[in-house]
């Protein structure tokens, strides 16, 4: 080989080596090496015992308790809402909630409006002084809804803080049916009293009572309800099944689900869907809330 080719085969050599070099740098720049540390995985999310992470549909990723009951299996693209402004599911039974509010209903229009049941308020507790007291319409909405033919439950506004209020309050609504047989639920429906300017928060005797203590009187409640012969079944909102109640506790109940939303988002199975409080319906002249129940009785 001689000076020229030695020369020639020098300056490849060189590029190649130069070659080499600057891929490697590459390589480092765009893979983060550091001085041959393995690159570092992302922390996993910590997950509390006792939570679980769920993908909710509108809230995106969150933590909710895990609680040892079923899961909500329902297919989305099961409901259809109808140009009558109801919100069906397949085989579901289409319903309303209704108390003196709604005044006088006109009982077979609402079941010629496609209505297969009601829950008809019996009464509530007052939120100050705690009284017992019948819905003005309970009767008259009880008998002419079954004249109807739209299958009948009652519900109970609770403000119960023990366990032997609630018992109460049960034994009060089950006196007041006198016997009468019922084709859906007696239900629990406690709902935390809002201070007003009106009402403020020392009047309120269920203020800031807690998910413990009200989930006893839930049980309680529907104890009662059981024992009388009648399906037992609470009320509640996504916060209060995720943030109050220890559902948990309550598995051996029915689940009345309240959700304003185009479909339901909670994790856990319910057997009733409260989809809005604004529904409007012939019969009856003011709004009224809506149903479903994903299994009819």
């Amino acid at each position: 080989m001689n000076r020229e080719q030695i020369k020639k085969l020098s300056l490849i050599c060189g590029g190649v080596a130069l070659f080499v070099v600057v891929v490697t740098v590459i390589i480092i720049l765009v893979t983060g090496d550091r001085g041959g540390e393995e690159p570092q995985e992302e922390p996993s999310r910590l997950i509390p015992e006792g939570m679980r992470l769920v993908d909710d549909i509108y809230d995106g990723e969150k933590i909710i308790p895990d609680f040892d009951i079923p899961e909500m299996r329902y297919d989305h693209k099961g409901f259809t809402a109808g140009e009558d402004g109801i919100t069906r599911y397949k085989n579901a039974a289409v319903g309303i909630d209704v108390s003196e509010f709604q005044g006088e209903i006109d009982w077979y229009a609402v079941k010629a409006a496609g209505i297969d049941f009601a829950f008809i308020r019996a009464g509530y507790r007052g939120m100050t002084q705690g009284l017992l007291t019948e819905d003005s319409r309970f009767k008259a909405n009880l008998r002419d809804a079954g004249s109807a033919e739209v299958k009948r439950g009652v519900y109970f506004f609770s403000q119960a803080v023990t366990e032997s209020e609630a018992e109460a309050e049960a034994d009060f609504v089950i006196n007041m049916l006198e016997g009468e047989k019922l084709e859906y639920p007696i239900v629990f429906d406690w709902e935390p009293p809002v201070p007003s300017e009106d009402l403020p928060e020392d009047s309120l005797r269920a203020h800031g009572c807690t998910g413990e203590t009200v989930t006893k009187c839930a049980r309680a409640f529907c104890r009662r309800v059981k024992e009388a012969g009648y399906i037992p079944c609470v009320y509640f909102n996504k916060n209060q099944a995720y943030n109050f109640y220890d559902l948990e506790e309550l598995r051996d109940y029915d689940f009345w689900y309240a959700e304003y939303n185009p479909l339901p988002s909670m994790a856990y199975s319910f057997r009733i869907w409260q989809y809005t409080d604004g529904g409007s319906l012939p019969g009856i002249e003011t709004t009224v809330d809506l149903d479903i129940c994903m299994e009819p009785y």
